[in-house]
């Protein structure tokens, strides 16, 4: 399969499917839009938004979803039920309580 993740230049929601891609060492393309650049992009996206993972010209949104179908593409995801639960449970903190003090973090620079 080939892969193109779709996302401004820079970290957030992307930075997931990113690194999941680093752990399984699996090859992609990195798209990178300048804020600038998105209104003219905006409409080739599924629902109008970025992350977009690009699976073999299938287009698919949403971070949470990229990442999960990645962690499964790669055996990445947990076998378990009670293990996906708490991966559920730990993902949606991460991204409601530790994703936004980092991205504030580079708000700043």
């Amino acid at each position: 399969s080939t892969y193109k993740l779709y996302y401004f230049n820079g970290g957030g929601r992307a930075e997931v499917s990113r690194l999941i891609f680093a752990a399984a060492g699996q090859k992609y393309e990195d798209i990178r839009y300048e804020r600038n650049e998105w209104s003219s992009h905006k409409s080739e996206m599924p629902l109008g938004q970025m992350p977009v993972l690009e699976v073999d010209g299938t287009k698919l949104p949403q971070s949470l979803s990229i990442a999960r179908f990645l962690a499964k593409q790669f055996q990445l995801a947990a076998r378990w039920e009670p293990d996906e639960t708490k991966r559920e449970e730990l993902t949606k903190k991460f991204l409601a309580e530790e994703l936004p003090k980092h991205l504030q973090n580079l708000e700043i620079l």
